[in-house]
């Protein structure tokens, strides 16, 4: 018998999918800090309308120092949006990037770029960082710094990177391996 009679089987290599793996990992975690994030604004933002109430009604009984400003809860709020929306395109695209679902790529990035834009911002104008860093509630670990934020600007920017590189398409398109039948 010739080799020509009994060709090898093909070889085929599916894409290592370390790069789509880690993008999905970093996803669902980014999703999970802005869970807590958005539900932290959201306690916040209660709480801001507590005392403009109270602050109203009673003004003698609000400590010094403390800001009465209608802006602060619509900060808030809008954070609370933001980090809502952001918490959701991380998730869902992880989880669909994890299942070599090429929709979860899309929203992976979209996700990223929400979560990178808006960490960016925040640290880019010290107006901004100053009234989401500002706690009525003490449950808020940032009180005067903004490095939280920069933390969530480098990992949204490695999740954007390893969704975005050609590895991770080339992992989605390649599809769930097949089990070779018996």
């Amino acid at each position: 018998m010739t080799l020509e009679q009994h060709p090898l089987p093909e070889v085929t290599s599916q894409p290592k999918g370390a790069t789509g793996v880690a993008a999905g990992v970093l996803a669902i975690l980014g999703g999970l800090v802005f869970l807590v994030a958005a539900a932290l604004c959201v306690i916040e933002c209660v709480l801001s309308l507590y005392v403009l109430a109270v602050g109203a009604i009673a003004p003698k009984t609000i400590a010094p120092g403390v800001e009465l400003s209608g802006v602060v809860p619509v900060v808030l709020a809008i954070a609370a949006v933001i980090d809502l929306v952001a918490m959701v395109l991380l998730s869902s695209g992880g989880i669909l990037l994890l299942q070599r679902k090429g929709p979860g790529r899309v929203l992976t990035v979209i996700g990223a770029g929400i979560a990178f834009g808006f960490s960016g911002l925040v640290l880019l104008v010290p107006w901004i960082s100053s009234r989401v860093a500002f706690s009525y509630s003490e449950l808020t670990p940032i009180t005067s710094t903004v490095w939280p934020f920069a933390v969530v600007l480098v990992a949204a920017a490695a999740t954007l990177l390893l969704a975005l590189i050609p590895p991770t398409a080339r992992w989605l398109a390649a599809g769930t391996p097949r089990l070779p039948r018996r």
